[in-house]
């Protein structure tokens, strides 16, 4: 009931008339299809970067991977690309959201189950600042840190259908 009485709300706030423009908090249906994440950058000091995204896998087994976002529900799933020899195919289901705080537009997710309820115990999950999105490309900047050293993850995704098959 909790969980309906905050969609409601959400709704009533945000679901009229918004705007895709990243000044505003994005409606949920500007992600409504399967994506492909088509390239990811690190920014930061001079140096080679290596990250492993979401507690999942290598970030080059990201790229090629397949998105799928459920606006009515705020699921989806997405599969790692297995590009290479050193990356397996995963498949995990999502539940996501934006969140705005401050001037701050965020991408959120958090692994889920079968029934879209949060698997982690204590419900955390990942945050990325959303840099652009449109009805065809979405652009996210992770922060991250290796060795003490902070850089940025730069994520872009590209739209490839409205189908939304988990």
């Amino acid at each position: 009931m909790k969980n309906l009485t905050l969609l409601l709300l959400f709704f009533s706030l945000f679901g009229c008339g918004a705007k895709q423009a990243v000044s505003e908090l994005p409606s949920k249906r500007t992600l409504k299809g399967t994506w492909e994440l088509t390239d990811i950058k690190f920014i930061g000091e001079k140096g080679i970067y290596k990250a492993f995204l979401f507690d999942a896998a290598d970030s080059a087994c990201f790229k090629g991977s397949e998105w799928v976002f459920i606006p009515n529900n705020a699921s989806g799933r997405f599969t790692t690309n297995a590009s290479n020899s050193t990356c397996d195919i995963l498949n995990y289901r999502i539940i996501w959201s934006f969140l705005e705080v401050g001037n701050n537009k965020s991408f959120q997710f958090k692994y889920a189950d079968e029934k879209n309820r949060p698997q982690s115990k204590d419900k955390t999950g990942y945050r990325a600042e959303i840099n652009e999105l449109t009805a065809g490309n979405m652009i996210i900047t992770l922060p991250s840190t290796y060795e003490g050293n902070s850089f940025d993850v730069v994520i872009k995704f590209e739209k490839k259908s409205d189908n939304i098959n988990l």
